[in-house]
């Protein structure tokens, strides 16, 4: 008989493990997609957005609660919006006509007011609807510029 011959051992030899990312190109796509999704967020951050306050004019700004105040915004980002020289319609009824109670508005600066406030504001950023710069030919920014 036959002798049978036995396969020789070898020498386990030591296996190379490639890294992860080598190993799975998705997940290298996934992070460079991640990454440039993150810059794109950052510059979007970065870059001013939106109207710009006009120093050399005056701005309305309107709350959701219905009031509005007139005068030189100074910020137009931030927790609270501060404006100087503020000043605030006012309603008043002429009874003096002859036909029905004609209701007219009157600018009134709020440092006149009875309580004696300064003669600036602060308006909570997230009570604000909305703000706009006013022309200087519009009726309150020369009903502004006549009290002063």
């Amino acid at each position: 008989m036959e002798e049978v011959k036995k396969p020789k051992k070898t020498k386990l030899t030591a296996v190379v493990r490639l890294p992860l990312w080598a190993r799975r190109p998705y997940v290298v796509a996934a992070l460079a997609f991640l990454g440039g999704f993150l810059v794109m967020a950052l510059i979007w951050w970065l870059i001013p957005r939106g109207q710009h306050i006009n120093t050399s004019q005056y701005q309305a700004v309107y709350l959701i609660n219905g009031q509005m105040y007139f005068g030189k915004l100074q910020n137009a980002e931030g927790t609270y919006l501060y404006m100087r020289s503020p000043y605030m319609p006012q309603s008043t009824t002429d009874s003096s006509s002859q036909t029905t109670d004609a209701n007219t508005s009157t600018l009134v600066r709020v440092r006149d007011q009875l309580w004696g406030p300064e003669d600036s504001i602060a308006i909570r950023a997230d009570q604000v609807a909305f703000w706009q710069n006013l022309r200087d030919d519009s009726k309150v920014t020369q009903a502004i510029k006549d009290k002063e």
